[in-house]
């Protein structure tokens, strides 16, 4: 994926207008409900290339940024 392109597991047809702030990768169990025995498989799991982890902060701050501009424009 180069600079500018939608993210392989982007669909129009299926998810619609792109939301930058969205993960459209296969969906995992939420943290939260893992079990303890579950954790070491699950952070296997993940991606941890640097452009996964870039996407994911910059996901994350584009998550906050929108938070911030809808809390203060109503």
């Amino acid at each position: 994926m180069a600079i500018g392109d939608y993210p392989i597991e982007y669909n129009p047809k299926v998810h619609g207008p792109y939301d930058p702030a969205r993960f459209y990768g296969k969906p995992d169990t939420p943290f939260g409900q893992l079990k303890l025995n579950e954790i070491g498989s699950w952070l296997g799991r993940r991606n941890k290339s640097p452009s996964a982890v870039v996407g994911s902060i910059s996901r994350g701050m584009i998550r906050k940024i929108l938070l911030y501009f809808v809390q203060y424009l109503s």
